[in-house]
């Protein structure tokens, strides 16, 4: 046992000096306790000790010791992980930038330091400034296109607009900023907008569901020269990741000379040709069939899929899709229902590559023939977006499980072999994978309650007292206090504090029985005990699997939900599923 503590410390030192990132730990007095050899190289110092009773003033510029400071305390006050960027100026007038993830170290409720991870980021926040730069050229591109653009949020106020805007609606400055001000707390049709009021349904729909909707010719309540203005508009939703409307995007084209020409109707079909090749979204129309031929498709869809004008006219449904029995249920879809809306799918380029896409598509009949008109927007930025969140999520979670590996290093990687076999049975069961990526994460963090739990409790060779059980057991408890703040997607601090419940109600904190515990929390039950008694505590020798396995099935309907208790059982005796302290949590989720 001494033998394997020793190792472990060990690799954890190897594995804290040898990390790239700067590495520090500081207590609840802000003073530097220890630091990594990158920290101490980073400024100047010998070796990690000189750091030893340090401050941030003492090795860093003042306003940057500052905000250093400012943070840690915020982070211990709050309980809370804090991100910060931190900039130093270097000998060579080179800016480097770090970002600073810090983690309360908590103890009884009690902050007593702060552990932190410095990563650079200074290639990065380059790229931000170049992406920022791209931001102001496309504002200018849009404040002085000929397309009149307003921009309102999901109740419809008035965000922003661009010159060509404010010239066909002749408002005044004054009658502007009234508008503006004047800020919507429902969504309705008013009097500004009352020469929409026969297409309220559908604009509400844009609103409130999402999608787009073409206004070709409409009277507005605006006259010019005693003449009626006539317009035609395209409401546009751009949506949140949780498929609410975020904004409404409308593109406005003063067609009144159109209307009172002899050629209006043809006019106007130039105008929204033209409309659809400047708009910078892809837009084409296809057959509404399996393997349908696409009959046009706009420039920006070209460049999108990288097709030339010349190949364009042989292109079928099937060539865009990746998976081309796609298609088929895109095409039922459609016909069922009449309208797509905001699909993410992977869309494939000519040249085989393949690229994440919001794909929208609705039905459009002329000449008495329907035909699928569709818009496709890029959205691979949003996606790799929310896997670096992601990332960033597991991350902080890896961080917050090793806490507890530190206080409780006898059952280092119990929390990771938990969630692995958790993991495992939910697949087993035929769980969705948005629930899985909820049990694991639960898994990881499902002991950080232990934090609260004395080290000599938790380390104790020997039997513990009921007092030292009763206190043990609050851990359940402290998980969901430490937990019950953070805003995961899942609900995870519930399910932390429910994996000691039993079905007949004999579990703790909070004795509840069947249904009212979450499935969740019942696979986790079960694979805490499969885990804790197949391996070794230092109160104990392991059991081993098969005693294990003989306690699931003995409790089988009576402390464990018995399909649960069946799916491990399967995992073990006829997949061949092993308990491995080698194995990551990740592997399973990529498999």
């Amino acid at each position: 046992m001494k033998n394997d503590k020793g190792n472990l410390s060990h690799y954890l030192e190897l594995a804290f000096h040898q990390a790239k990132e700067l590495v520090y730990i500081k207590d609840s007095q802000l003073r530097y306790l220890t630091c990594n050899w990158s920290f101490a190289d980073f400024f100047g110092m010998d070796s990690p000790e000189k750091a030893e009773g340090l401050r941030a003033d003492d090795i860093m510029a003042t306003l940057t010791a500052e905000e250093d400071a400012r943070t840690d305390i915020l982070a211990m006050h709050s309980s809370t992980t804090m991100r910060t960027l931190l900039t130093f100026n270097e000998a060579d007038n080179k800016t480097r930038i770090f970002s600073s993830l810090k983690v309360p170290m908590i103890e009884l409720d009690s902050p007593v330091g702060i552990f932190c991870i410095m990563r650079d980021v200074t290639n990065e926040e380059g790229q931000m400034h170049e992406y920022r730069s791209r931001e102001a050229v496309n504002s200018a591109i849009i404040n002085n296109a000929p397309v009149g653009i307003s921009v309102r949020d999901s109740v419809g106020n008035l965000l922003s607009y661009n010159k060509a805007w404010k010239r066909i609606w002749n408002n005044s400055d004054a009658s502007i900023k009234s508008d503006m001000n004047n800020r919507r707390i429902q969504l309705k049709l008013d009097d500004t907008d009352s020469y929409l009021f026969n297409y309220r349904d559908k604009l509400i729909s844009v609103y409130t569901s999402g999608g787009e909707f073409f206004v070709p010719e409409v009277k507005t309540n605006k006259k010019r020269n005693g003449l009626d203005v006539w317009v035609s508009q395209h409401f546009y939703a751009i949506m949140n990741p949780d498929k609410t409307v975020q904004r409404v995007v409308v593109l406005t084209v003063d067609i009144s000379d159109q209307v009172y020409s002899r050629k209006a109707l043809k006019t106007t079909q130039q105008n929204y040709k033209k409309l659809s090749e400047t708009i910078p979204v892809g837009v084409f129309r296809s057959e509404i069939r399996e393997n349908g031929l696409i009959l046009s498709m706009n420039p920006a869809f070209r460049r999108m899929f990288g097709i030339s004008e010349e190949n364009s006219k042989n292109v079928r449904m099937s060539d865009i899709l990746v998976d081309p029995s796609e298609n088929a249920r895109l095409m039922n879809l459609l016909q069922a229902k009449g309208r797509i809306d905001d699909r993410e799918i992977v869309l494939k380029k000519a040249d085989g590559t393949t690229f994440w896409s919001s794909f929208t598509m609705s039905t459009l009949t002329e000449a008495a023939v329907s035909i699928a008109e569709c818009v496709v927007t890029d959205i691979t930025s949003r996606m790799s977006a929310f896997k670096q969140l992601q990332k960033t999520i597991d991350g902080v979670v890896l961080a917050m499980s090793r806490l507890v590996d530190m206080k409780d290093p006898y059952t280092s990687g119990h929390q990771k072999r938990v969630a692995d076999l958790a993991c495992a049975i939910a697949k087993e069961l035929g769980m969705k994978s948005e629930m899985i990526e909820g049990l694991r994460i639960s898994g990881i963090l499902h002991d950080i309650g232990k934090m609260a739990v004395p080290t000599e409790i938790l380390t104790k060779p020997g039997a513990i007292t009921r007092s030292e059980m009763l206190l043990l057991r609050e851990h359940a408890e402290d998980g969901y206090d430490i937990l019950k703040s953070i805003d995961f997607p899942w609900p995870v601090a519930d399910i932390v504090l429910q994996h000691h419940e039993r079905i007949d109600g004999s579990g703790y904190p909070l004795g509840l029985k069947g249904n009212a515990i979450r499935l969740e929390a019942k696979i986790l039950a079960v694979a805490d005990v499969v885990e804790a008694m197949a391996t070794m505590r230092p109160y104990r020798a392991s059991l081993g699997l098969h005693e294990a396995l003989q306690t699931i099935t003995a409790g089988s309907g009576v402390f464990y939900d018995r399909q649960v208790a069946e799916a491990c059982m399967r995992l073990f005796m006829e997949k061949g599923y092993k308990l491995s302290e080698e194995e990551s949590i990740n592997s399973f989720r990529q498999g």
